[in-house]
Order: structure tokens, then C-alpha cells, then sequence
């Protein structure tokens, strides 16, 4: 495969915690991640707002088998910020048992919205969709075909 496809997220000045939350509740692991003022270090000629040395300019996160791409600000920094419906990350795996434990850490963040229980559907034994503290809805499902 020459190419993939990666989930990028703009989270408003809230990847650090985006990623704190995907680590404990996605078992998501840090490929990558550069504050501005690492990137200061970088390029002296970067200018860095006072109070957001830390915030994140490019992060890179391995979720099963997906990549996601995590950042403050959106590819039009100019335009407000707003969170859309039309983002979502679908995980899947041919373990139940995995999707459930997922689901089940979700919800002890009790910011996590349900949008759909983790039930069965005609095309999955175990299929839900949650709403992150982020606004981000993350759908579960379970897919037997995945084993194959």
C-alpha cells in the first residue's frame, strides 16, 4: 500500500487532553508530538503566542491499526472554530470483547456522551456511538469479517 488515509483533528487548544483521553480510553499510542515551542526551537523565527507555548502544532497517535493526526488549530486558522458533526472515527475489530471493554472505558469519562448504546445490529453483534468531551463521535463495531 503507497498511501493511507489518517483522521486529522483540530481541537482548539485541547490536544494535550485529546490525547491524554485517547491514550487512556483507546489504548492509543504517541508516534509524535511537537508544541510551538518546540517548533520555536525548530525555527527562531516562529512567533509563539505568550500562554500557548505548549499547545500542540502536530501530533501523530497510533489507534489499532489507524493513525490520527491531532492539532490546535483548524486548516483555516482565520475562520472560527466549530466543532461539526460530518468527524467521526469508526473502530472496528473482529474482538467483541475489545470493542466492549472500549465502549465500557469510554463511559467512565463522564463527559462522554451516548449518541447509541452498544447493542447488536443487523450488520454487527456489538455496534454504539459515542460523543467525546471533544465533540468527536466515535462509533464501535464489532465486524466478524475482520478475523477472515
Amino acid at each position: 500500500m503507497s498511501y493511507e488515509v489518517v483522521t486529522f483533528l483540530s481541537m482548539n487548544g485541547q490536544t494535550a487532553e485529546a490525547i491524554s483521553f485517547y491514550e487512556k480510553h483507546l489504548q492509543a499510542s504517541v508516534l509524535m508530538k511537537v508544541t510551538y515551542e518546540d517548533l520555536k526551537i525548530m525555527d527562531p523565527t516562529f512567533e509563539v503566542e505568550q500562554g500557548k507555548e505548549q499547545w500542540i502544532t502536530h501530533s501523530v497517535l497510533q489507534v489499532g491499526m489507524h493513525k490520527m493526526m491531532l492539532a490546535e488549530e483548524t486548516m483555516v486558522p482565520e475562520l472560527d472554530y466549530i466543532v461539526g458533526n460530518n468527524i467521526s472515527l469508526c473502530i472496528q475489530s473482529a474482538d467483541r470483547e475489545k470493542i466492549e471493554r472500549m465502549y465500557a472505558s469510554l463511559l467512565q469519562d463522564p463527559r462522554t456522551e451516548v449518541i447509541r448504546p452498544l447493542g447488536k445490529l443487523v450488520f454487527s453483534e456489538a455496534y454504539g456511538i459515542v460523543k467525546d468531551p471533544f465533540g468527536v463521535l466515535i462509533q464501535l463495531n464489532h465486524d466478524a469479517r475482520l478475523a477472515e
